[in-house]
């Protein structure tokens, strides 16, 4: 099974804007993406933030972030350098990790949330009822957990349609960044403690 969804999250990654900033296009391309969806896979284990659809073919990232208790271990700065090597290249390194403290620096530093990393569904379902449905049911569940932790969400995206769903389930955006590149970062929250779950019962 972890072998199918790291190629969910594989593919995925393929047709966002994260991926090509993430992943080295060079002769590599594909086993670099390879690598990708198999960090993102083995990080959300890690953390405890791994959410499958009924139907295994969506793959939710969600997990609980401390800022007071989130020091890198060593084993985190081995796992930095195996990205640097196998997915970014070292000169894309340099980037994505200020692009990255950019984006940690607007979430909370003092309380606990979760982060929703990523979402995604397998592309030979995407457009039909089977894809909707799985989204459907990650999205229940994030919610159902961060409801149930009474822990706020948040995520960014620098997709346009994608903010425009966040914002449909609920989440209102306190930050817009424009990139380097001149596009649009969108950061959003979810305040779970002044808001009803929206999934019905």
């Amino acid at each position: 099974m972890s072998e199918k969804t790291i190629n969910i999250i594989t593919e995925a990654f393929k047709v966002i804007p994260a991926g090509d900033q993430l992943v080295k296009q060079d002769g590599k391309r594909e086993a670099r993406y390879k690598k990708l969806g198999a960090y993102v896979y083995h990080n959300a284990v890690k953390k405890n933030g791994l959410y499958l659809s009924s139907n295994k073919e969506g793959v939710g990232v969600c997990y609980v972030v401390d800022p007071k208790n989130n020091k890198k271990t060593f084993s985190d700065y081995i796992n930095d350098l195996k990205f640097a090597f196998q997915v970014s290249g070292i000169k894309n390194a340099l980037a994505i990790s200020k692009r990255q403290s950019y984006i940690q620096n607007q979430r909370p530093k003092n309380d606990k949330y979760m982060y929703w990393e990523f979402t995604g569904v397998n592309p030979n379902y995407q457009g039909n009822d089977s894809a909707t449905f799985s989204a459907k049911e990650l999205r229940d569940q994030v919610f159902n957990d961060a409801f149930e932790r009474q822990l706020p969400m948040f995520t960014e995206t620098s997709i346009r349609k994608n903010m425009v769903v966040y914002r449909r389930y609920g989440f209102e955006i306190y930050h817009e960044w424009e990139m380097p590149d001149g596009s649009t970062m969108w950061f959003l929250k979810y305040d779970t403690l002044n808001k009803e779950n929206p999934v019905k019962k």
